[in-house]
């Protein structure tokens, strides 16, 4: 039988692990990506990513909200990829062209500690 301190600290490490879980965390500067995030993702997705700005709510669907408990569970991964391609049949299109591979990884960085 497994202590149950042992088992206590294998489900923990497991938790705090978890946003890595997919292979992947975010390199890029949140400094650089608040100021990224300003000028392409605040008008949907509001100063404190809760997807209040001035058109978040207007779009159907609406914005993104990274402060959401939903939000909150998708791994780094998954908000790369949805930075990258953007979702279909909603307003958030892709910013490959936009945005260069550096950028995209500053605003994730950013969008990662909003929804803290």
């Amino acid at each position: 039988m497994i202590p149950r301190s042992w088992l206590t600290m294998f489900v923990l490490g497991l938790m705090v692990g978890l946003p890595y879980a997919s292979g992947y965390a975010a390199s890029g500067d949140p400094a650089k990506g608040k100021d990224l995030y300003g000028k392409h993702c605040l008008v949907c997705h509001g100063p404190q990513g809760k997807g209040d700005g001035p058109t978040g709510k207007a779009i159907v669907p609406s914005a993104a909200d990274f402060t959401s408990a939903r939000s909150k569970k998708k791994p780094p991964a998954e908000l790369l990829k949805v930075i990258q391609e953007g979702r279909a049949n909603t307003a958030m299109g892709a910013w490959t062209r936009q945005l260069s591979e550096e950028e995209i990884q500053h605003v994730l960085a950013y969008v990662l500690i909003l929804r803290k």
